[in-house]
């Protein structure tokens, strides 16, 4: 059982690709998706494999042996310190007719979130959920149409409506590299069957080739569709944090462990995640909570 969490959470700086494996249908190479809800994600296992790799170049493998577990060929010696959710979805980026783009979540996102909070052991305060398509105040991403505003993202047209949502950008503005004040100015609560629309279609779809070094031209067969989560997403992942299985002078006990994971993410400030990094792929900010 795990004595302390955290709350990790991840702006992507350029669009992510964590790779799911290929696929026969129209995109090769998908990301990784939630089953039931088709809600992008990091799976736990890729997340914790990027952290780890991070760590052990600037701290080394004698520490990170105790917080991440040994190597895959000695795994039977003991488990880690701690246990990496997935990272889940928390904020999408969506063109707007004003404004440029537009933050949207939506009511189950942020009751899920909410829950993730809780579940880390970080109570958030009182946050209402409004239902419906919200907006903070008439800001960059309405528009006026007869006798009410709108919102306009990509070639949908909804009807808005305002609430006080800075109790829900103050909560994630705590995961997130967003002052709250320009939160308040995109954020965009949708209806849950509009956001899983979005995340399903609004990802990133890029056709790769690979060419051939000696005759300069495109090798036969050597096109294919790869997909990524846009840039400007915000992720998080719970990481449950327990007392460590392995003897250490300065990794005693749960809190030791948080400390120097707190410690290192503060230090890092951005990781690497997922496929393509020689592309420049992959790049998230990092914020830790808790």
């Amino acid at each position: 059982m795990f004595e302390k969490g955290l709350l990790l959470g991840m702006y992507a700086v350029s669009p992510l690709h964590p790779g799911s494996g290929s696929e026969i249908s129209v995109i090769d190479l998908p990301v990784q998706r939630e089953k039931h809800t088709g809600f992008p994600v990091v799976w736990g296992q890729s997340l914790k494999g990027a952290l780890r790799h991070a760590y052990e170049k600037r701290r080394g493998k004698d520490k990170a042996v105790v917080i991440f577990g040994p190597d895959t060929g000695n795994a039977s010696e003991h488990a880690g310190a701690i246990s990496v959710g997935d990272a889940k979805v928390l904020l999408f980026p969506v063109r707007s007719a004003r404004g440029v783009f537009a933050y949207i979540t939506s009511p189950l996102v942020l009751k899920r979130f909410l829950e993730d909070l809780s579940l880390a052991g970080l109570q958030p305060g009182n946050v209402s959920i409004p239902e419906g398509t919200t907006v903070h105040t008439w800001s960059v991403v309405t528009i006026k149409r007869g006798n009410g505003h709108h919102v306009v993202l990509e070639d949908l047209r909804m009807k808005a409506r305002t609430a006080d949502l800075s109790g829900i950008a103050g909560e994630i503005a705590k995961v997130a590299p967003i002052s709250k004040e320009d939160l308040l100015k995109r954020l965009v609560i949708v209806p849950d069957d509009v956001f899983s629309a979005f995340v399903r279609v609004g990802t990133e779809v890029v056709a790769r080739v690979r060419i051939n070094p000696e005759t300069g031209t495109v090798e036969e067969g050597a096109l294919w569709y790869e997909e990524f989560i846009p840039r400007d997403t915000v992720m998080y992942a719970v990481i449950a944090v327990s007392k460590p299985r392995k003897e250490h002078a300065e990794l005693k006990d749960a809190s030791s462990v948080v400390e120097e994971l707190r410690s290192f993410i503060e230090e890092v400030t951005y990781l690497q995640v997922g496929g393509d990094e020689t592309v420049g792929k992959g790049f998230v900010r990092l914020l830790v909570r808790g």
